[in-house]
């Protein structure tokens, strides 16, 4: 059984051929290494046909640069095996997973085998200083073989929410992969990819062993979709909630065994959102900044989503909490038409508040440049204390 692994390359000199290393060191032969140079302009490309001229299982396509997932692509449409694995230039695939995975191929004949990822900080020369940080291989224990379409849908939950169906790195049947092709417009394309495929998924296993091993590089330049502002994020965000909100309730599944999962998931995702906003190459202005949290994040189904889980204090609290942070690292002008934010966290935090600080609140709360109302519940919270107190005789209130 042939495995072709599709390596996707750009300026990573570097690494890319200790990635290599990682498969010729299987004790697995019979396999292929398709590189895909996408556009390299450092000695990226003279090193990998250096390496194809090698070994005859190996061969190298250059293109021009058109982003890693248009790499996948590529390497799909050039693939000449029976299964597929996706390998990033900057990882590595762990000893002896090869072998394993072919042997749970041709074991149980699935259309894909879930693989679990060990996620490492390493240093510049990819020594590791923080070995299985998260780990995330814990939510996977035991191997489990789902041979029907009703168990695969049954499990999805568990696929997604044990982070096997969040990522590429997954041995996937040749022919499901080539009547699919990734999204080339956002980084969670990965995630997209496994939703748009899970109708037709009629089998699966899943593999206890882990790998693939994911570096974390604590310096500039790697990790090259980390640590980055991306306009599109939000709605992204809100496409991969929805589609799986649609795909399980489609399958029929108890809401129960996903719902509340998804949308604590979503919720918690905000506060990533507004940090990604203090990132280098985001060029908005604080006003700017404020009316993204505001306007755009609040939107009809991150509101939907809030109020079916009944998370409307914590999305209140993650968004102000984000807008705190954003007034410690940018002030904001008197003048704004968005300073009624920082007069609302202003009057909120004062520890003595007095009338003018409810005036404050009320009115930030209504302001058309907060459709959302954010700061409501935590107004209500404090008129009631002040009622409840009033009606126990308390004079502090």
């Amino acid at each position: 059984m042939l495995i072709s692994i599709i390596m996707p390359v750009y300026n990573n000199e570097k690494y890319f051929p200790l990635a290599v290393n990682s498969i010729l060191e299987q004790d697995y032969d019979c396999w292929e290494l398709i590189i895909i140079d996408d556009g390299s302009t450092d000695d990226t490309s003279l090193i990998a046909d250096e390496i194809a001229k090698k070994d005859s299982r190996i061969k190298v396509i250059h293109q021009n640069n058109q982003w890693i997932y248009a790499s996948f692509n590529k390497g799909i449409e050039n693939a000449n095996g029976d299964y597929i694995y996706i390998l990033n230039s900057d990882d590595r695939m762990r000893p002896g997973c090869l072998a394993k995975m072919a042997e749970n191929v041709k074991k149980y004949n699935t259309d894909i085998i879930w693989t679990k990822v060990l996620v490492h900080e390493c240093d510049v020369e990819q020594n590791i200083t923080s070995y299985n940080v998260g780990k995330l291989d814990e939510l996977v224990r035991e191997d489990m073989f789902c041979p029907s379409v009703d168990m695969v849908r049954l499990n999805w939950p568990y696929f997604l929410f044990s982070a096997l169906a969040q990522n590429q790195a997954n041995l996937y049947r040749a022919e499901i992969m080539k009547k699919n092709k990734y999204r080339t417009d956002v980084y969670g394309a990965d995630t997209l990819f496994n939703i748009a495929i899970a109708p037709s998924i009629t089998s699966a296993f899943v593999m206890k062993d882990p790998v693939y091993d994911f570096f974390i590089y604590r310096h500039d330049g790697m990790n090259a979709s980390m640590g980055k502002y991306y306009p599109y994020e939000h709605d992204m965000l809100n496409e991969i909630y929805s589609g799986y909100m649609k795909l399980f309730s489609g399958w029929g599944l108890l809401p129960e065994n996903y719902q509340k999962t998804l949308i604590d998931r979503r919720v918690k995702q905000v506060t990533g959102e507004i940090y990604s906003l203090f990132c280098k190459n985001c060029n908005m202005s604080t006003e700017e900044k404020l009316r993204h949290i505001l306007c755009k994040i609040p939107d009809s189904v991150m509101m939907e989503c809030v109020e079916l889980g009944k998370k409307r204090e914590e999305f209140e609290s993650r968004i102000l909490s984000g807008i705190r942070e954003l007034f410690i690292r940018e002030p904001i002008e008197k003048d704004s038409k968005m300073y009624f934010v920082f007069e609302l966290l202003e009057s909120l935090l004062r520890y003595e508040k007095d009338e003018d600080d409810y005036r404050q609140m009320r009115e930030a709360v209504c302001n058309p440049h907060n459709p959302a109302r954010i700061g409501q519940v935590f107004y209500d919270k404090l008129r009631n204390e002040i009622r409840h107190g009033r009606e126990n005789g308390n004079d502090n209130f």
